[in-house]
């Protein structure tokens, strides 16, 4: 019965998630506000060449990539990061190029942009602006909804943060091949709700 109740949620979600947006969040209103604030116009980065390039680039060393290969790189990933010691994997995407471009994205964003993940087309971390607990998001709906699902968008519920009070929503879109327009790769950009209208 719970194997059958299981399948019967799992159909129902498959379905609400069919259009272009699927969301954790109901509010339509946030879903417009968020929906422009990472539009490719508003965040023209989304198809800047170097980010495009570092996401390829990335796709091509891990091309045929065995699954557990990428468990043990999530698996060595996670070690540090709980013991929060040293991560020499996180250091040396946390110094790459696309990593510096991605903070200057936050750093310029007037407070909008709380943190930039940008992932493969495995759903392993190219670039990033903050700390995460694991290497590999495959496995998260921030990148299988948007990369192997249907949506153009994924976004959270709004969420307090701790340390800031501000209420963030993660938003997530494909990153595209200007050529061909397919996707490459996933963006999770952080949002602080609060000044999205700003």
């Amino acid at each position: 019965m719970t194997q059958t109740k299981d399948w019967i949620i799992g159909c129902a979600i498959s379905i609400l998630c069919a259009g272009t947006a699927c969301m954790a969040a109901a509010d339509p209103a946030l879903e417009g506000t968020v929906r422009k604030a990472v539009s490719q116009q508003a965040q023209p980065w989304l198809s800047d060449p170097a980010v495009v390039a570092a996401v390829k680039a990335q796709n091509a060393k891990h091309a045929g990539i065995a699954q557990s290969k990428i468990d043990e790189m999530d698996n060595q990933w996670k070690a540090a990061a709980k013991a929060g010691g040293a991560n020499p994997a996180f250091d040396a995407i946390a110094a790459n190029a696309v990593s510096k471009q991605l903070k200057q994205v936050v750093d310029g964003s007037g407070g909008r942009i709380v943190e930039v993940l940008l992932m493969d087309d495995h759903g392993l971390n190219v670039g990033q602006t903050a700390g995460t607990s694991d290497f590999w998001q495959g496995d998260e709906p921030k990148w299988q909804k948007v990369f192997t699902g249907t949506a153009d968008l994924y976004m959270t519920d709004p969420e307090k943060d701790d340390k800031s009070g501000a209420m963030l929503t993660e938003a997530s879109v494909p990153v595209l091949d200007p050529a061909g327009k397919q996707k490459i790769g996933v963006a999770m950009i952080v949002l602080d709700t609060a000044k999205l209208g700003q």
